[in-house]
Parts: C-alpha cells; structure tokens; sequence
C-alpha cells in the first residue's frame, strides 16, 4: 500500500530524505505510530489586541493565542480507514506553555480527483486545506496551501499557509517551520522548531473518530 504523501507526489517521494520517507511513508497497514516531541523556538503572530479572538478556536484544537519561545511541543501521527476505507493521517500536536497546553489538530487525506492531499482542520474537521507538496533539492518536503475552507461552502480569502520540514542528520531528528499568513493581518502564526522522533507499534485496537486523541 502507499501512503498518502507516495499518492501524491508519485515519483517524486523518492527523492525525500530516506528518514523523510519513512515518516511520510506512514500507512494503516504498517500498524505503527510516530511519537514526535521536542521545542518550538519560536511561536510568533497575530497581533496581541486580536488574539484573545483565537481562544474560540483553540476549544476545537484548531488555533490558540499563546505565544512563546522554547516551547515543549509533541506530534502524533496515526494511519488508519475510515468506514468508507480511505486511508487517513492524523496529526496531533500539543503545545506545552506555562499555564496552558494548546493543540492544533488535523487529518489529512489523498483526494483522488483532485490529485491533492486535502488537510482537515481541528478535531471537527469544520475546516479544510488543499495542499500541493514539493520536494526540496536536499531532500525536505514543503507543504503549501492557498485557500482555506469552511465546511466546503465558503473560503476565507487571502490566508495562506506553508509548512517545511527537512532532517537534520548532524541532529538525528526533523526540522520544521510552520508559517500562517494574511495580505492584511501580516503573520498569523509562525513556529518553528527539533522535533526527536519514534516509531511505535500501536498499541491498542480502535482508533478514536478522526483519529484525534484527547
């Protein structure tokens, strides 16, 4: 079986860091976890008047106000069909602050028509990204999506999201740099960051709804 990331770059996955590929290569069948954690050096944007408007998103894990450097930061991915059988990777993100530990959940799929991964946001999934995927020259992966979707009837203009990660051999462990940006509101939310990563047996039988864990 591929994985969703094989699906949708086709060739091109193999072009990925071989630690790349076996992060992206995650499926169903495999029957594995990956256990990410490690610091956010920085978590930056939006600025300080609007962001107690982000706690409202936060109770859905989809965006939160605090921000913050060395940031203690966990990922989750778990593999696993729906009822329908289409393959999908949860992403479950914990970020640990002072006085507060924030989520920032997703569920990405492989949509067949589009030929795109398509990342649903937050634990209810109320919102959703096309993302088109490209493979740097050492090896990285950059994620980048242009639109932002409500419930698939309505888009927020202008919002843009990137996302590029890479592996650092010198490290042992994967770099990441997240960006969330606005025409109008600048930098929404930007946080970059080590993250040491495991593989995992699974250690238990039912995935809970949209593989998102509380």
């Amino acid at each position: 079986m591929e994985s969703i990331y094989q699906q949708a770059l086709g060739q091109e996955f193999y072009r990925l860091h071989p630690e790349m590929q076996k992060k992206y290569g995650l499926t169903s069948e495999q029957n594995i976890m990956v256990l990410g954690q490690g610091r956010m050096t920085e978590i930056r944007g939006t600025h300080p008047l609007l962001r107690p408007f982000l706690h409202i998103g936060a109770m859905d894990h989809f965006v939160f106000g605090e921000r913050g450097k060395n940031v203690p930061f966990t990922l989750e991915n778990y593999a696993y069909q729906t009822e329908e059988g289409e393959e999908v990777v949860s992403w479950v993100r914990r970020f640990f602050f002072p006085y507060s530990i924030r989520g920032f959940d997703a569920a990405m799929r492989y949509d067949h028509n589009k030929h795109k991964i398509v990342d649903e946001l937050g634990k209810s999934g109320s919102f959703h990204m096309d993302i088109d995927l490209h493979v740097t020259p050492e090896g990285g992966l950059y994620m980048e999506s242009k639109q932002l979707n409500f419930k698939g009837k309505c888009h927020i203009p202008g919002l843009k999201s990137s996302v590029y990660e890479h592996y650092d051999e010198e490290e042992g462990a994967f770099r990441v740099h997240v960006h969330v940006e606005h025409p109008i509101l600048g930098t929404m939310m930007m946080y970059e960051g080590l993250v040491h990563t495991e593989f995992l047996p699974m250690t238990f039988n039912n995935i809970p709804e949209r593989g998102i864990l509380e």
